[in-house]
């Protein structure tokens, strides 16, 4: 394991007591910030040791799951405290940092180490198509609601309709995946031999705890944001579409660049690209149900602004990846796509969110 990650374990009883004990918002902010990244990669190392033992399918299933735990949280904490704006930001920021940041990092180190890298373009482009998919369920009910004025409970029937749809596909992809052409998404690189470093029930104790904890964490997170807003000066955009993602995805940035250094181009994108899909048709659907679950009025209808971002950053992801072959030049403009979106909701004032980009 990773001596860092394994130290910040020890910031995560202080993120704990420091909630009881009731500190400054932003300090519980901050703890609990810290706390989640390693309970997310003791989630995703144990998820991984699992997928090992259970063969093709389960392990499929278990990494689908499992894969964006941390995100799914975060939104079930957001809708039960009614904060709404930051559950959507929240979505929209992880599928935003996977399709600009992470690939375009990977992009940028792996092209710094070798002049042009290859990968199966067929699977990364049946990703990106799923990933515009993605983005046009969101930009349908926003529009609907935006330029036709429709009623909220109109608004949360379609979104809730066209939830399910999007879970349907996100099954179909699955099983496209797993069983019928799990060939353009194994790279001729992989390791077949990977013995796993944990017995399946220890990683089955674990995944159960450390899910557990990362819920409680979740929540004191989500607990804190608004005094944060105050005292940081920050927009609740800027935390929910920059910052939390980063909680979620710290532990799969690295670990999609360090193969991306080491020419395994396809692994990358298969983190990048998929984790994106994931985001998309998966924990965006089952945030929509838990709200609907939770009798809270949470749906599809994203502001304007972000759809456009979006289908933006989603185009300039598939005009970089049709080609099948990737440069540190096209790394270098997703990453700098990225920090152009970040500069805006950073200067964006707490006091306009109601008024400004606010979903």
């Amino acid at each position: 394991g990773s001596p860092i990650l394994t130290a910040l374990l020890a910031v995560v009883p202080v993120g704990i007591y420091a909630h009881y004990q009731e500190w400054n918002s932003e300090l519980v902010f901050a703890l609990n910030f810290v706390g989640i990244i390693p309970m997310a990669w003791l989630i995703g190392k144990s998820t991984e040791d699992l997928a090992l033992v259970t063969g093709d399918v389960i392990g499929g299933l278990l990494n689908a799951t499992f894969g964006n735990v941390v995100e799914m949280l975060l939104c079930v904490a957001g809708i039960q405290q009614n904060q709404l704006s930051v559950t959507k930001c929240t979505l929209v920021g992880s599928i935003l940092s996977n399709v600009l940041l992470v690939m375009g990092c990977s992009f940028l180190i792996g092209g710094c180490f070798y002049k042009t890298q290859n990968f199966c373009a067929s699977g990364a482009s049946v990703q990106v198509s799923l990933l515009v998919l993605g983005t046009m369920s969101l930009a349908l009910p926003t529009m609907f609601y935006t330029l036709l004025g429709a009623e909220e409970e109109r608004m949360l029937q379609d979104s809730r309709a066209v939830s399910c749809m999007l879970l349907a596909v996100y099954v179909a992809y699955l099983y496209f995946q797993i069983r019928t052409h799990p060939h353009i998404f194994q790279s001729e690189e992989a390791d077949d031999d990977e013995v796993p470093d944990m017995y399946a029930s220890t990683a089955t104790v674990l995944l159960a705890v450390c899910t557990v904890i990362t819920s409680v964490m979740t929540d004191f997170l989500v607990d804190s944001i608004e005094g944060t807003v105050e005292s940081w000066q920050l927009s609740q955009e800027f935390i929910g579409i920059i910052l939390l993602p980063i909680i979620g995805n710290a532990v799969e940035h690295y670990s999609a660049i360090s193969v991306a250094a080491k020419n395994k181009m396809d692994l990358s994108l298969g983190v990048a690209a998929g984790s994106g899909c994931q985001m998309a048709l998966f924990v965006t659907p089952f945030t929509v149900i838990a709200g609907w679950v939770m009798d809270k009025p949470m749906s599809l209808d994203f502001h304007p602004f972000q759809v456009i971002v979006m289908l933006a950053s989603v185009l300039m992801a598939n005009t970089t990846l049709q080609d099948g072959a990737s440069n540190w030049l096209e790394g270098l403009m997703l990453v700098v796509a990225y920090i152009m979106v970040g500069a805006v909701y950073f200067v964006q004032l707490p006091s306009e969110t109601h008024t400004l980009l606010a979903g």
